[in-house]
């Protein structure tokens, strides 16, 4: 049987192959920072009289979005360190930044009227002075340095709007992608302007398509990268919405955090607040999927924060101009894949680079684009990209003051996986004083769907639906927002006349027996209600129907549906939200 998760072979297909010395895949801020310091790096190696010169190059760089930055999202607080390296003079070139740090809180909600704020900020949560960015924003920047650069002997393709579908493998490595078929009936058939996908082959491929990559996933099951890692791979989600506020509503510079209500005991996750520019305030949530409950739900969790006393005044009169979700990869050094092997190497979210006690990744997936650059230019001189001479990139990063954050941080998700209990209160003082050590590190964690229980298990009852379990909230349209409503403001566009992007991949009798024993999770952890539960004649549920239209690409169905019965792929390049400020 063909495998649903990669589009037709079509033999009768004449595919273009276009030749690359160097492909990245994706265009966030850890490629982009790569291939930035390796365009540098390759100027001074030229620049160097008695070497041999790196001539007739051609770098490569696709992304699934339409433009470059309209799928990227994070809060963010960045930690400028890595920018630093890459570019000491961002001041000058017109960064985006959005303000800098210039008051913090961090708050622990006991009930939807109560809470208290820490009086001493721990110490991994000290903001003051950094800037606070639009991720988006802000790769749009990396995007147009690179587009104004010249760098003699090398020719630069940045190509947005191809979405890499599968890896092409040769003799066990990697030499390249092939792009996805567009212009396809949703029954798989060629329209009339079917465009086949190109091969585009690569001496090397670096992967950096964010959080739960589909060929990252390839990769995985063709190379077990991730069998010497202590643990899985581990994630979060996260929902934001962004307002208009008054002026003077909430000062410049403002952040803010917290965790406990609205989560449940025993749940992890939080809220964050970032003041932006422009009387801007980003609004976000954030839930650990590792959570046994079946109805976790981010967005539900962002709409009851909003009604707490300490956070519904900063939005009185103000207007909800965009949203967005997207799953944050937190297994950091445990669940850490192998990031280099013949003709490839992982960067960013793909590779785990979040720091899940600074709630902060960038910073971490541009120091591996750097390291990356410089193994990168070591290959291209050796004109070697076995995983002998790749690996130098994994030993560089892992040595870098960025690994060395990650493993000193290496134990925050995993102590804190049933909320801020006392015990992992005090574990989380001894690794601070540790060095990131804990008693009985690493222990033992299982994948975020394999921690999901049955309804009767968690909330005592058999067969119960969402609603049973979570009473409506109030939706007015102007401070509480339905998903329905909040995800037109994601900007998201697909073609429907498509194949949904969204497969079942173990038939529609695994999600009716999902419904029965945990009330189909997808149908309330979704933060773009693209799952619905539909009866048949008889009134019996009896299959699910996918809205693929309304997806964010957070991927948060491929990674936590307990049965393994979701895969997102890659739609046709070009579609999915169109993120301007998040």
């Amino acid at each position: 049987m063909r495998d649903v998760t990669t589009q037709p072979a079509r033999p009768e297909v004449v595919r273009e192959d276009l030749d690359f010395d160097v492909l990245f895949v994706g265009a966030g801020p850890a490629n982009l920072t790569a291939l930035w310091r390796l365009l540098d790096l390759i100027e001074a190696h030229n620049a160097r009289p008695g070497v041999k010169k790196l001539e007739g190059l051609t770098i490569g760089l696709i992304e699934k979005a339409d433009e470059i930055g309209d799928h990227a999202f994070s809060g963010a607080v960045l930690d400028p360190k890595a920018l630093e390296e890459l570019c000491p003079a961002y001041r000058d070139l017109g960064f985006p930044s959005e303000g800098q740090v210039a008051s913090e809180q961090v708050w622990l909600l006991t009930s939807e009227r109560s809470g208290f704020r820490f009086p001493v900020l721990p110490p991994f949560l000290h903001n003051k002075g950094m800037p606070i960015v639009s991720l988006s924003r802000m790769v749009r920047w990396m995007a147009g340095q690179l587009e104004a650069r010249e760098v003699p002997g090398v020719d630069v393709m940045l190509l947005p709007g191809f979405a890499g579908i599968q890896v092409l493998w040769e003799d066990g490595r990697v030499v390249g992608v092939q792009t996805a078929d567009k212009g396809v009936n949703p029954d798989g058939t060629p329209r009339s302007n079917f465009e086949p996908g190109n091969n585009l082959r690569a001496k090397v491929t670096v992967f950096g398509e964010g959080p739960r990559g589909h060929l990252a996933r390839e990769l995985e099951a063709v190379l077990g990268l991730q069998a010497s890692a202590p643990h899985p791979q581990a994630y979060e989600m996260g929902v934001k919405e962004i307002w208009e506020i008054p002026e003077g509503r909430v000062p410049e510079g403002f952040v803010f955090h917290s965790t406990g209500w609205p989560l449940a005991s025993g749940e992890a996750g939080g809220s964050f607040i970032y003041r932006m520019s422009g009387n801007r305030l980003v609004v976000g949530y954030v839930v650990s999927l590792d959570t046994a409950d079946p109805f976790i739900d981010a967005h539900r969790a962002l709409q009851q924060f909003k009604t707490h006393p300490q956070v519904a005044p900063m939005l009185e009169g103000g207007k909800l101009v965009q949203y967005g979700g997207k799953a944050l990869a937190i297994g950091g050094w445990h669940g850490m894949p192998r990031l280099a092997f013949a003709g490839g190497m992982l960067v960013g979210d793909s590779a785990q680079m979040v720091n899940a006690a600074r709630l902060k990744g960038i910073h971490l997936g541009m120091k591996g684009g750097l390291c990356a650059a410089e193994t990168l230019l070591e290959a291209l001189a050796a004109e070697d990209f076995s995983e002998a001479s790749l690996q130098r990139y994994s030993e560089a990063f892992l040595a870098s003051w960025a690994g060395q954050e990650l493993k000193r941080a290496r134990n925050f998700h995993h102590t804190l996986a049933h909320g801020l209990t006392p015990l992992a209160g005090l574990k989380l003082g001894i690794s601070l004083l540790a060095g990131g050590w804990v008693p009985g590190e690493p222990g033992h964690a299982r994948e975020d769907a394999a921690c999901t229980e049955t309804t009767e298990r968690f909330h005592g009852k058999a067969g119960l639906k969402p609603g049973d379990v979570n009473p409506g909230l109030k939706f007015d349209g102007q401070r509480l927002i339905t998903k329905l409503d909040d995800v037109y403001l994601a900007g998201v566009m697909h073609d429907e006349h498509q194949p949904s992007h969204l497969k079942i991949v173990k038939g529609d009798e695994v999600c009716v027996a999902c419904y029965a024993t945990k009330g189909a999770p997808c149908t309330v952890f979704c933060p773009a209600q693209v799952y619905e539960m539909h009866p048949d004649d008889q009134g019996k549920v009896a299959r699910v129907e996918i809205a693929f239209s309304n997806c964010v690409h957070c991927k948060t169905c491929d990674i936590k549906c307990p049965e393994g019965n979701v895969v997102w792929t890659p739609p046709e390049g070009g579609g999915g939200p169109k993120y301007t400020l998040c």
